[in-house]
């Protein structure tokens, strides 16, 4: 099921990418005339420049997208599954069952997130990875919060570390983002 969530997240983004319009460019150096009683400032024409980036660039903007898009969609799943617990919505097992398929999106959202092909010297990257490490581990445990503790606490705060790993994961992203498309900021 992930596999066709991530093609269908990957031909809207790249459906997205291609309908944006270029990006405009503005003159630096305006034209200042002065009369004996008239002072006029004009601005050369506004010219459109094509914002070019490398095909491997966008692949991997377009790979952030998705990756992002797939950490908002997994930590909504976990809130709710630990909220249909905490109502009494689910049954044990059931809940059980939805945090392991949890966990397994999770690992595998992980996997293919360390196949990406990051640009070099991109240390934002960094971030992102330790994020995903956290976001695993909040996962596996939940699951053990609910099998294995007695209260409710360990997987609660389990669920809080997974939400906080998907913010930080979402915030590094935005950096990657910014590096990637301007080196020098």
């Amino acid at each position: 099921m992930l596999p066709l969530v991530v093609a269908g997240l990957i031909g809207f983004t790249y459906v997205f990418v291609t309908a944006l319009p270029e990006a405009e460019t503005v003159s630096a150096n305006p034209t200042t005339t002065t009369s004996p009683n008239v002072t006029t400032t004009t601005e050369a024409p506004t010219t459109t420049t094509p914002t070019t980036l490398a095909p491997g660039v966008v692949d991997f903007l377009e790979s952030a997208d998705v990756l992002e898009s797939n950490v908002t969609d997994l930590a909504a799943l976990a809130q709710q599954i630990n909220e249909d617990w905490d109502n009494r919505d689910e049954e044990y097992g059931d809940t059980r069952d939805a945090l392991e398929d949890l966990e397994a999106q999770t690992v595998t959202l992980v996997t293919d997130s360390s196949e990406l092909e990051v640009p070099p010297a991109l240390s934002e990257w960094d971030d992102v990875a330790t994020g995903l490490a956290s976001l695993r581990q909040a996962a596996a445990d939940m699951i053990d919060g609910l099998v294995n503790a007695e209260g409710s606490e360990p997987r609660i705060q389990a669920l809080a570390e997974y939400q906080t790993a998907a913010d930080a994961i979402k915030t590094a992203l935005t950096r990657v983002r910014e590096a990637v498309v301007d080196p020098t900021a």
